[in-house]
């Protein structure tokens, strides 16, 4: 029985993205004049996790072919940035044709690709002995990203022409509010905390402590955990939707980390995945760890 390859950044060439024109309609919207691509929605696995700046990326339209579109290669370009959760506007695009799908609660990564001049036809590629096994023809139902190998990534640039430039990473997003920075969507990290926070209660609680939500208090941590054994620990919880344990804190949270000997971090990577992991740090490694990204100024008021 054939195994399925565990994509990683070693063995891609690059992604497909998808489009269904029954759902978003991108032709419609390049008919308007739109030549390029900034975001796509993307499904959360492994895959997602892999995706990261600098790798490159086809725009796939799929569907029959009709009057208004041709299936095949609508865009080429690059990721830009890592897979974010994102909470869309009430206000929907009029190139959405689901609504429902427009609003809800989705992945997305972003991008910069360039509309072709000409689409490249799907029926064209197939023919093509180095692309005619592509995953995406292979498994017409897989979400995406859809894995390219790097022999097929070589044979669509051969056929697409020049690829363009990268034009270097997404920036990254900071919103400040009256509680501090924090990266992206706030109404995104509202659901990636407290699904953090559940699971990081539970973690304390199957180790035989007492647990406290104090998050609304605004001490510096989130949670109290106390056992006869342990004594007590104050842990700081951050929920991050990707792999890797990047947080920011606040002026509060960074005083305490420092001077409170009982103070951990507990990071909460993948939080809303199927794999989630739970990396718990002392207040010494989150301060030597760290480093200034925000600054706030507000005028001095004189007598």
């Amino acid at each position: 029985m054939a195994t399925t390859l565990r994509i990683t950044a070693a063995n891609l060439g690059g992604w497909v993205l998808r489009c269904n024109p029954d759902v978003y309609d991108l032709p419609r919207q390049v008919q308007d004049g739109e030549d390029k691509v900034w975001d796509w929605l993307v499904a959360k696995n492994y895959r997602t996790d892999v995706m990261a700046p600098g790798q490159r990326v086809v725009l796939w339209v799929g569907g029959p072919a009709t009057a208004t579109h041709i299936p095949g290669v609508w865009g080429i370009g690059y990721v830009t940035g890592p897979a974010y959760l994102r909470v869309d506007a009430d206000d929907v695009s009029d190139y959405w044709l689901d609504e429902e799908r427009a609003h809800r609660l989705e992945w997305a990564v972003d991008l910069d690709v360039d509309i072709l001049a000409t689409p490249i036809a799907a029926d064209e590629l197939k023919a093509m002995p180095e692309l005619a096994g592509m995953e995406l023809f292979r498994a017409p139902q897989m979400s995406n990203p859809i894995y390219l190998s790097p022999e097929e990534m070589s044979a669509l640039e051969g056929r697409a022409g020049p690829w363009p430039a990268y034009p270097g990473d997404a920036p990254s997003v900071i919103m400040v509010g009256a509680t501090g920075a924090v990266f992206g969507d706030p109404l995104a990290n509202q659901v990636v905390e407290r699904a953090a926070m559940e699971q990081v209660m539970a973690h304390y609680r199957g180790l035989g402590f007492a647990v406290t939500d104090v998050s609304a208090h605004k001490c510096g941590w989130d949670v109290t955990c106390t056992a006869l054994d342990h004594g007590e620990l104050h842990v700081e919880v951050k929920g991050i939707s990707g792999p890797q344990a990047a947080f920011l804190l606040t002026a509060n949270e960074y005083r305490t980390a420092a001077a409170d000997s009982c103070w951990r971090l507990a990071a909460v990577t993948d939080a809303l995945g199927s794999r989630p992991t739970i990396t718990v740090l002392t207040g010494d490694q989150v301060v030597s760890g760290s480093r200034p990204m925000v600054y706030e100024y507000r005028p001095c008021t004189r007598e």
